[in-house]
C-alpha cells in the first residue's frame, strides 16, 4: 500500500494545497542517471550557514545545499561555500515554502548531483534555468534542465512562456515534478520515453490530452498525472505494465480510458476523483490496490464509494476480486457492479432499445420481429404470445424470465433465439419444451432451475455453456439432430447433471447422436457424455468408440467396472471422482490418457497399461483429493496418493508407465504379461517359446481336471480318502497360482 490507514486527510491536503512542497511525498526513485544517486553521497548531519545558503557536508567532504533565504529574483548558486566545493542540491535547496522570488536560477559547473525530489518544484515564479557550460552532468536547452546525456528531463520552469512543449527524442525519464503545475495545453512525448516519475506531469490544469501510445513507457509513477483537471483524453501504450498510486487522481474530466493488454498493476487511488463511471480491466492485471477506482473524496476529506460504478472484466480475474474486495485494516468493503465483456456489450445494446408493454410482458421491436424483454406474471403456467401487434415474437432476451416462479412456460413456433440466462433461477420450473424454430440457445439459460426434470431443446443448432448448471433433478434431455455445438469446446456440457438418466438426439445432419441414452458425436467415434443417472455397475464402451471426451464419466457414483478395450484416447478428467470404480481395462492401442483422467477414483487400486508408449497426463492415475493435507501457507487440502495403488507395465524401462510411476512415487510392477485377465511376471515363464504354451496347456488341463472332479463328486459312490486328496490337490494349485500372479 502507498499510504497509511488515514489517507483521506492527505489527499484533501493535496487538493487544497496544490502548490505545497512535494518533496515530502517523494520517495527517491533510483534510475541510471546522475539525479537519482542521492543515497550514494550521504550528507553529515550538521547544518552550516554561509550567507543566504545553509549546507551540510557529504562524506566526500563537499557541500550540499539544504536551504536558501535569498530574495533575489536571479539566484546564482555559488561553486564554493566556506571553502567547500558545492557539489549537490538537496531536496529543499531553495526552501520549503512556495511563492519564492526566483525567476532565474544559475547552476555552477561544480554541481554533480540534484536531488531526485526536484528542489525546483517550489519555485513557482521560475522562468529559466541556466547551467555553466563547463558542467559535466547537466545541460539546459531552451531554459529546460536535463541530465548531460539528455536521457532525463529534470525541470521545466513553471513560468516559462509558451503553451506547447515537445519533449526531445532520447529522453527516457521525466523526473519527479519535472512538468509540474504548468500552463501547457499540449505536451508531446518521445518514442524513447520509458518512465514517468512521481508528480511528473501533475497539476497541469490546462492540459486536455496526453498521447503515450507511441512511447516505450513501462510505468507511470505515483501521482504522475494527478489533478490535471482538464485532462479528458489519455492514450496508453502497449508497453505499459504499471500505473502507480494516485497516477490520475483528481483528473475530474477523465470519463473514459482504455488499458493495454500487458498492464499488470494498478495502484492505490490511481483513479480516485475522476469522471470515470465504468472501466474495462484486462485479465493481464494481477493486482488492483485499495480504492483504485470508484472512489471520491468529499469536502470533509472522507473517501466515498460509488456503488453504481461498473467494473468490466473476466470472471476470476483481479477485476472480479476488486469489485467485492474488503480489508479490515483499511476498513473498507467494495460493492461495485461487475460485468463480463459479453454482458457489458449486451447491456449497451439493451440500453438502446425502446421498451413497450403488452399485458404482463415488456417487449421491444427488433430487426425481424419482437423480443420479450421481461415477464412479470405470477401465474403457475405462462404462455408466451406468438405475436404482438401483428409482429412475430422471435427472441427471448437475457434474464427475461429470471427468478420467475412459473412451473411451466409454453412457447409457440417462430421463436428463433433464447438469450443468456433467460430462465435463470426459475426454481419451480419442472418441464420445458422449446419450439423447433429455435436455432440458438445462449449461455446459462436454465442455470439454477433446481426443480427442472425434463427439457426438450427444440431445434437448437447452437447451445451455449452452463445451460443446465445446478439443475440437479434433470433426468431427461432431448437434443435436435441438427445441433452442431454445445458449450465450450473440449468440455462436457452436462457434467453437473447428477440425476440425468437419458440423452436423446433426433435425426438430423448435426454433430451429435445418441444410443441407449448416451451422447456421442455423429459417427459414434467419440463418447461425449455418459449420464450419471445410469445405474449400471459395469459398462463396455462400444467397439467403434476411439475417444472418451473430457469429463465424460466424471462424478459417476454407480460404475464399478469399465472396459475400454478399443479406446485410443481418454480425455481430461474423463473418469474423475468415480468413487466406486475398481476395475478398468485399457486398450493395447491406447495413445493418450489426459490429465486427471482417473483422479479421485479411490477404489481403483491397480491399472494395467497394455502399451509401453502411452502418453500419460499429470495426476492421470493413483491420485485423490486429500482434505487432511496441510499446506505450507496453512491451508488444507491437496493431491494425495491412493494407498496401495499399483501400475502394471510390459517392460522395466523404456515404458511410459514406468516413467510415470517413478515420477509420482507410485509402485510399478514391471516385466509383466496379461494372461487370462491376470498380470503375470515374465520371470516365471520359461525362456523358450514352449513355456507359455506349456502354461496354457497346464491351465487348460487344470480346467479339464476340475470338470472331471466335478463329475466324480456328483457320483453317490465316493471314498473319503479320495475327497481328502482332492482338497489337498486344490489347495496346492491355488497356492501355486497365488505365487505366480501379482
Amino acid at each position: 500500500m502507498l499510504f497509511h490507514k488515514k489517507t483521506a486527510a492527505f489527499l484533501l491536503s493535496l487538493l487544497i494545497c496544490a502548490s505545497a512542497p512535494l518533496y515530502a511525498a517523494f520517495a527517491d526513485n533510483e534510475t541510471e542517471t546522475a539525479v537519482t544517486a542521492e543515497d550514494t553521497t550521504e550528507a553529515q548531519e550538521e547544518i552550516k550557514i554561509s550567507g543566504d545558503f545553509s549546507y551540510s557536508l557529504t562524506t566526500d567532504n563537499t557541500a550540499r545545499i539544504e536551504g536558501c533565504t535569498s530574495i533575489e529574483k536571479n539566484l546564482v548558486i555559488p561553486d564554493t561555500l566556506d571553502g567547500f566545493t558545492v557539489a549537490e542540491l538537496g531536496p529543499t535547496a531553495f526552501g520549503e515554502k512556495d511563492d519564492l522570488p526566483y525567476e532565474t536560477i544559475t547552476i555552477p559547473a561544480s554541481i554533480d548531483y540534484i536531488s531526485s525530489a526536484n528542489p525546483f518544484s517550489v519555485c513557482n515564479r521560475l522562468k529559466e534555468i541556466k547551467v555553466d557550460s563547463a558542467n559535466e552532468d547537466y545541460i539546459v536547452e531552451n531554459g529546460v534542465l536535463y541530465t548531460k546525456d539528455k536521457t532525463q528531463l529534470i525541470c521545466y520552469p513553471q513560468m516559462k512562456t509558451g503553451t506547447s512543449f515537445t519533449v526531445p527524442e532520447g529522453v527516457k525519464i521525466i523526473g519527479s515534478a519535472a512538468l509540474y503545475n504548468l500552463p501547457l495545453t499540449e505536451i508531446k512525448l518521445p518514442s524513447t520515453l520509458e518512465g514517468i516519475n512521481q508528480f511528473a506531469v501533475s497539476y497541469c490544469d490546462d492540459l486536455t490530452s496526453v498521447d503515450l501510445s507511441s512511447t516505450s513507457l513501462a510505468s507511470i509513477g505515483d501521482y504522475g498525472f494527478a489533478y490535471c483537471s482538464s485532462l479528458s483524453d489519455v492514450k496508453l501504450p502497449d508497453t505499459l505494465m504499471e500505473i502507480s498510486g494516485g497516477a490520475f487522481a483528481g483528473c475530474t474530466s477523465l470519463t473514459d480510458i482504455t488499458f493495454p493488454d500487458n498492464l499488470e498493476h494498478i495502484g492505490q487511488h490511481a483513479f480516485t476523483n475522476t469522471g470515470l463511471t465504468k472501466v474495462y480491466i484486462p485479465s493481464s492485471v494481477s493486482s488492483i490496490e485499495y480504492s483504485a477506482f470508484g472512489y471520491s473524496i468529499n469536502n470533509a476529506g472522507e473517501e466515498v464509494m460509488d456503488s453504481s460504478f461498473i467494473i468490466v472484466g473476466e470472471i476470476g480475474s483481479a477485476a472480479y476480486t476488486y469489485a467485492t474486495d474488503s480489508d479490515t485494516d483499511y476498513e473498507y468493503q467494495n460493492d461495485f457492479q461487475f460485468r463480463t465483456p459479453e454482458q457489458d456489450e449486451e447491456m449497451k445494446y439493451m440500453d438502446n432499445l425502446t421498451m413497450q408493454s403488452f399485458g404482463e410482458f415488456q417487449y421491444a421491436e427488433i430487426e425481424g420481429g419482437v423480443a420479450i424483454i421481461y415477464c412479470s406474471s405470477v401465474d403457475p403456467v405462462i404462455t408466451v404470445p406468438s405475436e404482438i401487434d401483428g409482429i412475430k415474437v422471435t427472441e427471448i432476451y437475457p434474464a427475461a424470465f429470471s427468478e420467475n416462479k412459473a412451473e411451466e412456460i409454453i412457447f409457440s413456433e417462430g421463436i428463433t433465439t433464447i438469450r443468456k440466462m433467460a430462465f435463470m433461477n426459475c426454481t419451480k420450473l419442472k418441464n420445458i419444451t422449446l419450439p423447433q424454430s429455435v436455432t440458438l440457445i445462449e449461455d446459462n439459460i436454465f442455470d439454477g432451475c433446481e426443480s427442472l426434470e425434463s427439457a426438450d431443446l427444440g431445434g437448437a443448432v447452437t447451445i451455449g455453456s452452463g445451460v443446465f448448471n445446478y439443475c440437479t433433478k434433470l433426468k431427461e434431455l432431448k437434443l435436435s439432430g441438427n445441433c452442431t455445438s454445445i458449450g465450450v469446446e473440449d468440455e462436457d456440457p452436462f457434467m453437473y447433471l447428477s440425476s440425468l438418466e437419458k440423452i436423446s438426439v433426433s435425426d438430423g445432419d448435426g454433430a451429435y447422436s445418441s444410443k441407449n441414452g448416451i451422447l456421442y458425436n455423429k459417427d459414434k467415434s467419440v463418447l461425449v457424455h455418459y449420464p450419471k443417472g445410469i445405474t449400471s455397475k459395469e459398462y463396455t464402451v462400444p467397439d467403434g468408440v476411439k475417444t472418451i471426451g473430457n469429463d465424460a464419466f466424471s462424478g459417476n457414483y454407480h460404475l464399478e467396472e469399465v472396459d475400454l478395450s478399443n479406446v485410443e484416447n481418454i480425455g481430461i478428467s474423463a473418469f474423475e471422482n468415480c468413487k466406486k470404480l475398481s476395475s478398468v481395462k485399457l486398450s493395447k492401442n491406447l495413445k493418450k490418457v489426459g490429465d486427471g483422467a482417473f483422479y479421485d477414483c479411490v477404489n481403483l487400486k491397480k491399472v494395467r497399461l497394455r502399451s509401453s508408449d502411452t502418453e500419460i497426463g499429470i495426476f492421470a492415475f493413483g491420485y485423490f483429493y486429500d482434505d487432511t493435507i496441510t499446506n505450507e501457507d496453512g491451508t488444507t487440502g491437496g493431491n494425495g496418493l491412493v494407498e496401495g495403488f499399483k501400475l502394471y507395465t510390459n517392460k522395466a524401462k523404456d515404458d511410459t508407465g514406468v516413467e510415470y510411476a517413478e515420477k509420482n512415487n507410485i509402485e510399478a510392477v514391471t516385466d509383466t504379461v496379461e494372461i487370462f485377465g491376470k498380470n503375470v511376471r515374465k520371470t516365471i515363464l520359461w525362456i523358450s517359446g514352449g513355456g507359455i504354451a506349456f502354461l496354457i496347456a497346464a491351465l487348460i488341463g487344470s480346467i479339464a481336471v476340475k470338470k472331471s472332479k466335478a463329475r466324480k463328486s456328483s457320483s453317490p459312490v465316493k471314498k473319503k480318502s479320495e475327497k481328502k486328496n482332492t482338497n489337498n490337490s486344490d489347495e496346492t494349485n491355488e497356492k501355486e497360482k497365488e505365487n505366480n500372479e501379482e
